[in-house]
């Protein structure tokens, strides 16, 4: 299903003029009070984001004043843009009246259902108060609501984010939304990962709906980044499921799962397997960030055998990836300050490449700084080795420091 970007804006805006009056007032006849800029706020009693199959619901919102008025103040809502059809898609009052001497009144943003086949819709509302001429200090709110037209036997998946550590701030102390601190893809993949089926891209948070007519198996719901600012902090993600009638609004978080620090293909996250069987779906909660997966110490086994130590020095390799490659630490730390008699104060970043057979190389490249009697020696590395299917590590590297080299 393609989605459909839906803005809609209901301005609220107060026609009456606002005149303040004392707790003495009875609100009837005349007053000699005069018009003061009264606080007009919005409050929403559900989330500013809403994932919905396409139902009979309302949403409650409540207009409010701060001091209590001689007069009542009209409240007017207008869409002001958008392709849904008012009476059709969703429906929302014309006006709402704070009745004099009072300070609040409420009513409902309602979402149809149309029985019509339509696509899944995207609804922004955005409401605005404070437009009006006396109305002092005011607030703001925006609504989105993700209007699933689902058919029996789909399910749909839909993804948020948010900073792990709010709030993320600019350089003016401004607060930076999720949407702008980053655009994430959702990703339909096999299982394992080594194909993307489908997925959903759009401008907002996610929804992808898997629908019963496509092959059944197994099928993994990843996220990855499509773009993200370039301020380094984690991100916490939520995926929602829902099919009709069997499946309602099934929640699995996940906490620090990515980092905008990298912004690549090999940064994602494995949030939920799903298993099909018609229209029959699985859900399993998988929550695996493939960098942190790919990072591996190697300490059982040995760095470098030789007279002094026959058994071999203690393994300290590691092995990860990042957005450049694969890289390998700790070759010959052991041994460089054990035996060697060096300290080491600068490491490297040495990158290898493995082939489909496991075969492993290592171009020439630096590998890190060593002191020794006062004097800095640099030295390169390169080798080989292989990656069995047992997930047996074998490399043969050699050092070079200016020609020297200390192998052997």
């Amino acid at each position: 299903m393609k989605n459909i970007f839906l803005k809609t804006s209901l301005l609220i805006t107060v026609f009456a003029v606002l005149i303040s009056c004392s707790s003495k007032d009875d609100f009837t006849g005349a007053s000699t009070q005069t018009a003061t800029s009264p606080t007009l706020s919005v409050e929403l009693s559900f989330a500013n984001e809403q994932t919905l199959i396409e139902e009979e619901s309302a949403y409650k919102f409540t207009v409010s004043l701060n001091e209590k008025q001689l007069v009542d103040v009209s409240v007017k809502l207008t869409q002001t843009g958008g392709t849904a059809v008012q009476g059709v898609n969703f429906d929302f009052p014309s006006s709402v009246t704070i009745k004099k001497g009072t300070t609040s009144s409420s009513d409902f943003i309602t979402i149809l259902v149309d029985p019509r086949n339509n696509p899944t819709v995207d609804a922004i509302i955005e409401i605005v108060t404070g437009v009006e001429a006396n109305v002092g200090a005011s607030n703001s709110e925006t609504v989105k609501f993700n209007i699933l037209n689902l058919e029996e036997g789909d399910l749909t998946i839909g993804m948020e984010w948010a900073a792990s550590n709010p709030p993320i701030t600019d350089n003016f102390g401004n607060e930076i939304g999720p949407l702008e601190l980053a655009d994430l893809r959702l990703l339909l993949t096999d299982v394992p990962y080594t194909e993307i089926i489908d997925g959903a891209d759009g401008g907002s948070f996610e929804t992808y709906t898997l629908t019963e007519d496509m092959p059944d198996g197994e099928y993994y719901i990843v996220a990855d980044f499509y773009a993200a600012m370039d301020i380094p902090t984690d991100l916490n993600l939520r995926s929602t499921f829902n099919q009709i009638g069997v499946i309602d609004g099934d929640t699995y978080d996940f906490a620090n799962a990515l980092n905008t620090a990298f912004i690549c293909p090999s940064n994602f996250f494995i949030l939920n397997k799903v298993i099909k069987s018609g229209g029959t779906y699985v859900i399993e909660s998988v929550g695996i960030n493939n960098l942190d997966e790919k990072a591996i110490d190697w300490t059982v086994g040995y760095d470098v055998l030789d007279a002094f130590n026959p058994a071999g020095w203690a393994s300290h390799i590691s092995t990860q990836i990042d957005c450049d490659g694969d890289l390998i630490y700790g070759l010959n730390k052991e041994w460089m300050e054990g035996a060697w008699g060096e300290e080491i104060i600068r490491e490297g970043t040495v990158y290898y490449t493995i082939d489909g057979a496991g075969n492993i190389t290592i171009e020439s490249q630096y590998l890190f700084t060593t002191l020794y009697s006062g004097t800095e020696y640099d030295y390169t590395v390169s080798g080989n080795g292989t990656l069995d299917a047992s997930g047996k590590l074998t490399i043969n590297y050699w050092l070079d420091q200016d020609g020297f080299s200390p192998n052997g």
